[in-house]
């Protein structure tokens, strides 16, 4: 859908820098792999739906064409407020067992999601389980977790697109924009009219 097809939402993060930036992570994991010495590449996981764009880039960019396995983990059942409260679903036939398992997150905030699927993981056997996310918030933090690569560090602000979504809506926005419930609100009514 072309970007006209949407609200003006206000960009934090332009697609060329998230990929620019998306670079820069992916050079350090390879380069703390080779530091730790790691026999065999990690086991990638990305956390669903928000977070396929960046998983995308990371397994795109690092070398061994490697699969990225899936997990749903929801903090969120509908709005912009956290539920408090991680359900996690699926991710059966993850080979997390002996291995170093990389987190690919599109935003951590509260905390939880990271520090459940650390503990699934580490549950299931896995040598470690390091966090890479686009984005932190941490004015939400609520339980400290170690974050081993971060993208961009942002205010407390509902941000949406590049995978992230309010509802369903604006996941295909190539951009990380600030989600403005006026601004919505006015484009619904210009389209309307």
């Amino acid at each position: 859908m072309p970007q006209s097809s949407f609200p003006a939402f206000r960009v934090l993060f332009s697609n060329d820098a998230i990929l620019r930036r998306t670079h820069e992570l992916v050079r350090c994991i390879e380069h703390d792999l080779r530091v730790a010495g790691a026999k065999e590449p990690p086991c990638l996981v990305a956390v669903i739906e928000g977070a396929r764009p960046f998983a995308r880039q990371v397994q795109k960019l690092l070398a061994g064409n490697l699969p990225v396995y899936e997990v749903r983990a929801s903090s969120y059942g509908t709005g912009t407020v956290s539920s408090g409260k991680v359900a996690l679903s699926g991710g059966a036939e993850i080979p997390a067992r002996g291995r170093h398992v990389l987190l690919l997150e599109d935003i951590v905030d509260t905390g939880r999601t990271i520090k459940a699927l650390q503990e699934h993981f580490l549950g299931q056997g896995a040598l470690s389980c390091r966090a890479a996310t686009m984005l932190s918030k941490p004015s939400r933090r609520v339980v400290q977790v170690p974050l081993d690569y971060v993208g961009f560090e942002i205010p407390d602000e509902f941000v949406i697109g590049f995978g992230m979504d309010l509802d369903g809506r604006y996941r295909e926005l190539p951009d990380v924009v600030v989600y403005e419930q006026d601004v919505e609100r006015a484009f619904q009514q210009a389209v309307a009219h």
